[in-house]
């Protein structure tokens, strides 16, 4: 194996070198060169390219077949080589992982000789990059089990607190601990599912039945208090999570499965009896998750706490085609999909039946046709340019309508590409063409094209928009695939609005600047970016009309684990204190938080938490803006009290806020609907509705009413208030109540039409994407708009009154309601919570959390993109690049497998940019965003099957030239293994004949049951005596059903043939 690995490195090595004499000679090395330049077709012409054309990462190996060192070659902005090294311990383990250092006298690929020292001089006090923090450990150090498990006991990060202890380093021994082991008797309650619920009756796992896993975060001290404990059965499933809030109190969130393995109930810390029902049980219905199957292990039934049961029916292909809330039942309304013959959904909307959920299962089983397909002669007949076949036929409401493949679809206005920028429908296979998308409450729907160059990317989208008009934007791309210029040109109430932005890009793909110009009057820089020799962003600069001197400036500095620590201006100021004063954090929460202006910071916040990382305190000087909170068990905020005033308390049922009682806070009664929307706010006393999405259709209370509209994706299209008037929303244009635009939003702010001339007014936010102040430039100097404070939980404490309202997490503050509309659901900052369950409540650990809890009840830290699962903006880039970074072990198939792991990385940070929400509209990101996902996961697969035939080649030959065979199935946890199908191309045609087979004859058979004289071609069965002509139709219904049964046949027999081989 050793020999085999050396030889394919080294193979790799003269091709290499071949190919450019960049990297060191006499290495064994693997170099990925991208070009970004048009007109180069052989090997020859990149040797000689500059960086600015072509960037190169070279990959060095050692005999075993080990990275390590990666250079990237003149990747930083001064064109230096970024180094990442990797060391090994003698049990060839990466004991310590080295942070990525720019090497200032080298920028030619080469291996570098010595750099564990020039790493060590780039993060010292003498660097040559000021901009990078400072420190003597720029390494991570992990700390492995004394044993061939070799079992990770310890995990340090970069920075001298944060690494194992050691009584050289000051303040050291702030690190992850890890300890292994198995549960002791009467440690773990044993539950078991009975009929209609569970129960433990006292019953324990049994010494060392479970695998038993202790972490404590790096703010763990001693004793149990803030350890988390999980208990693993023999089969890997989770069956206890453990967190302990004192040395005595400990918080218990319990798995339960059945005899299957399916997962049936989660039951969260507030449930502490021993048994449980479904029918009748408070602890039931106000907290525990459960979950009902059928015989194929599909999920049927699901309850979350505060909600009634969702239903869910599959036809035969296991796709889901109906799914029922229980809001949805008392109409008996059903949410409908129906998908093409490859899988793709096509269709959403509504469906009536008034049947249970096993009557209408039954309706779909019995259903033969499970697709739509294209209809373009019968398109009008349906409205959807599709036929009508598959399940339900009789539709009550259309959704969404999914045009894939080609533009041939129902009612495009928009036609065909071009055939220039825009390749033709043979070009398209496989790709998003069009969508209609309703605007709920209408009967209009709203056409989207998509069109793409020949890489697949979007180059134009054509849409039409709620107030008549139309969208287009148009992409340009650079060789490399850079998005470099974009232009909207936006049609409404018969005005039209152009909208021109340009991107520059610098040698490695950072962005260096946004310009725009709105309707020809002048272009604009809006920002520039300029970056410290890691990549990481030192700079940003606002508003140049020369795209050189620039009238704002904002500097940036981190600390040794990529945290923000400092952002400085002379408009906005504010420094952020993690592992420093009294209440040090090492775990990622937010100790201080000074702000001011320049390098004044009259105003501070100090923060307290608790052992689950809860905020329970946060104290200012300066301006008075302190809270503090008590939480119960679930993470409802119990009590909360603001500038020590006198605390309100909270009750509830379950999750569900009832009111609040005594001081500021003290509320009316909140009441709420089946899926647990608050339909009474009881703080000021507004009534609710909601449409099946959950969201916000209406609000009325005495002197107020506000009317909400969607389209079906659950886009905000326009608010109409009492007080207030119409607003509208067209993709980050909003118009005023007479129909003229307002404003339009930018990468930085917005642009504000005054008279038909545009004025940029910026903003300037601190880590959470708070609005803190807002500018424009009036007479040659920055002009203060508007200044904003906030409370921890997102209270509004205004300095400066202005007109923006987009302002905590940069979300739209609905002034008649007090709540900002995040997407998903409002959020209410006067009391902390959401007015709704929260949709992603079973994603991201939450289960043992409140479903209407804000950013786990520690909003200094985390925020709620869109009221799903709370992030954390400050480390969850970096921790998703990191888990993929390390997965490159080695050369065979593991690289491309990495590079498919690190681009989803890209994607998943590129979706959550600011930058790129702002700037791209929302049906354009979903399109590229869509379209890069599928990149990534064909890499990732890519990468897979390389590995799987590159071990299997090595162990061919390991074993005397055999070609080695590997059997990739899962005999654990809830995975079903599949027989694998070795068919042969012709009996693959074979089954996709059959298939059309089936599909033909059930249409045909459908449309004789609905009318048999329409096939009577001869005349046989109208001449027929009336008592044979229902014999006639039977007959031939018979035969026609039999055929099909044939078809079916046929696949199976070819398939079991497949599975023999």
């Amino acid at each position: 194996m050793k020999r085999i690995i050396l030889n394919f490195a080294l193979a790799f090595s003269i091709t290499s070198i071949a190919i450019a004499q960049v990297p060191t000679a006499g290495r064994n090395y693997v170099m990925e060169t991208v070009v970004k330049s048009a007109d180069h077709k052989t090997t020859a012409s990149l040797s000689s390219l500059p960086v600015d054309s072509a960037s190169r990462i070279i990959q060095y190996f050692d005999g075993l077949g080990r990275p390590m060192q990666s250079v990237q070659w003149q990747g930083s902005p001064l064109k230096k080589d970024i180094v990442q090294t990797v060391v090994y311990d003698a049990l060839g383990r990466e004991e310590l992982k080295y942070l990525p250092y720019a090497e200032q006298s080298g920028s030619d690929g080469s291996f570098k000789a010595s750099p564990l020292s020039s790493q060590a001089s780039f993060y010292g006090s003498g660097s040559w990059d000021a901009n990078v923090a400072k420190t003597a450990y720029p390494f991570s150090r992990t700390v492995f089990e004394a044993s061939p498990l070799n079992r990770v006991l310890e995990q340090g990060a970069p920075g001298a607190v944060w690494q194992p202890y050691s009584g050289s380093i000051a303040n050291s021994g702030h690190t992850v601990r890890m300890v292994q082991g198995a549960n002791t008797t009467g440690e773990v309650a044993q539950w078991s599912v009975i009929s209609g619920g569970a129960q433990t009756l006292g019953a324990y796992y049994g010494a060392g039945k479970l695998y038993k896993s202790i972490s404590k975060d790096e703010n763990w001290s001693s004793g149990k208090s803030g350890t988390v404990e999980e208990f693993k059965d023999m089969e890997g499933r989770v069956v206890l999570k453990r967190i302990w809030e004192s040395e005595s109190v400990s918080l218990n969130t319990y798995y339960i499965y059945d005899d299957f393995g399916n997962l049936r109930y989660v039951v969260p810390p507030a449930v502490t009896a021993t048994s449980f029902t479904e029918t009748g049980d408070t602890n039931f219905s106000n907290y525990i998750y459960g979950y009902h199957y059928d015989g194929r292990k599909r999920l049927i039934e699901k309850k979350v706490p505060g909600k009634g049961w969702d239903h869910m029916v599959y036809n035969k292909l296991d796709q889901l085609v109906l799914s029922q809330d229980s809001v949805q039942r008392t109409s008996n309304q059903w949410s409908f999909v129906k998908y093409d013959a490859l899988g793709r959904t096509i269709m959403t909307g509504l469906y009536t039946n008034a049947g249970t959920w096993a009557t209408v299962q039954a309706l779909v089983e019995a259903h033969v046709v499970l697709w739509e397909e294209r209809d373009n002669l019968g398109m009008a007949t349906y409205g959807t340019g599709y036929t009508n076949l598959a399940f339900p036929v009789s539709v009550a409401y259309f959704h969404s309508l999914s045009y894939y493949d080609d533009y041939d679809f129902f009612a495009n206005t928009f036609g065909q590409p071009n055939g220039t920028t825009q390749v033709l429908a043979s070009r398209t296979r496989g790709l998003p063409t069009g969508t209609r998308t309703t605007v709920l409450g209408t009967g209009t729907m709203l056409l989207t094209v998509n069109y793409y160059d020949a890489d697949g990317r979007v180059v134009t989208t054509k849409s039409e928009n709620h107030l008549g008009g139309t969208d287009v934007v148009d992409n340009n791309y650079n060789f490399a695939g850079e998005l470099t210029a974009s232009i909207r040109t936006h049609t409404a109430n018969s005005v039209t609005t152009t909208i021109a932005n340009s991107f520059t890009y610098d040698h490695m793909g950072r962005k260096v600047s946004t310009k725009e110009n709105i309707n020809s009057q002048g272009e604009v820089t809006l920002n520039r970016f300029v970056y410290n020799e890691i990549g990481q962003l030192k700079q940003k600069s606002l508003h140049s009309t020369d795209g050189t001197s620039f009238y704002q400036n904002t500097k940036l500095a981190y600390n040794e684990r990529g945290w923000m620590r400092n952002s400085t201006s002379g408009e906005f100021s504010m420094k952020l204190g993690y592992d420093t004063l009294s209440t040090p954090q090492y775990n990622g929460n937010i100790s201080t938080q000074l702000w001011g202006s320049g390098t004044s910071f009259p105003n501070a916040f100090g923060y307290q938490y608790d052992k689950l990382n809860r905020l329970t305190n946060g104290t200012s000087t300066g301006i008075a803006m302190s809270e503090a909170l008590t939480y119960d068990v679930m993470g409802n905020i119990a009590s909360l009290s603001r500038d020590n005033a006198t605390a309100g308390v909270y009750g509830y049922t379950g999750n569900q806020l009832n009111s609040i009682t005594s001081g500021p806070l003290a509320t009316g009664s909140y009441y709420y609907d089946g899926n647990g929307n608050a339909t009474t706010d009881g703080r000021n006393g507004v009534t609710l509705t909601y449409n099946h999405l959950n969201l916000p259709v209406t609000a009325t209370k005495s002197g107020l009413s506000l009317a909400y509209t969607y389209d079906a994706s659950g886009q905000k299209l326009r608010k109409v208030s009492s007080t207030l008037g119409t607003t509208d929303y067209v993709d980050g244009i909003q118009y005023k109540n007479d129909g003229t635009i307002d404003f339009v939003q930018t990468e930085e702010g917005r642009a504000v039409n005054n008279s038909g001339t545009y004025t940029y007014q910026y903003n300037l936010s601190d880590h959470l994407g708070n609005v803190r102040y807002s500018f424009d430039i009036y007479a040659g100097a920055v002009r203060p708009l508007q200044q904003d404070n906030y409370y921890a939980f997102g209270l509004r404490h205004s300095t400066t009154a202005g007109t923006n309202n987009y302002l905590y997490n940069g979300k739209e503050l609905q002034d008649e309601l007090g709540q900002y509309d995040y997407g998903a659901r409002f959020y209410d900052p006067t009391i902390g919570r959401w007015n709704s369950v929260d949709p992603s409540s079973e994603q991201g650990g939450q289960e043992s959390l409140t479903q209407y809890q804000y950013g786990m009840n520690n909003p200094v830290r985390y925020t709620d993109p869109d009221g799903r699962c709370p992030t954390c903006p400050i480390f969850w880039a970096m921790d998703l690049y990191q888990a993929a970074k390390y997965k490159v072990t080695s050369v065979l198939g593991f690289k491309t497998y990495a590079d498919g792991a690190v681009a989803k990385v890209r994607n998943d940070v590129q979706k959550q940019d600011p930058d790129y929400v702002k700037n791209v509209p929302e049906k354009v990101r979903k399109i590229n965003d869509k379209g890069n996902d599928i990149k990534a996961y064909t890499k990732v697969i890519q990468g897979g099957a390389e590995i799987m035939d590159n071990a299997s080649t090595a162990m061919g030959a390991l074993m005397g030239g055999v070609q080695g065979t590997f059997s990739l199935s899962s005999t654990t946890g809830n995975v079903a293994t599949k027989e694998v199908n070795l068919l042969t191309s012709a009996e693959e045609k074979s089954i996709r004949n059959y298939e059309k087979n089936i599909v033909e004859h059930t249409e045909k058979l459908e449309q004789y049951k609905l009318n048999p004289m329409k096939f009577d071609n001869k005349g046989t069965l109208q001449n027929a005596p009336k008592e044979l002509q229902s014999k006639i139709i039977a007959g031939r219904v018979n035969k026609l059903e039999k055929e099909i049964e044939k078809f079916k046949d046929n696949i199976k027999k070819i398939q079991q043939n497949g599975n023999q081989k």
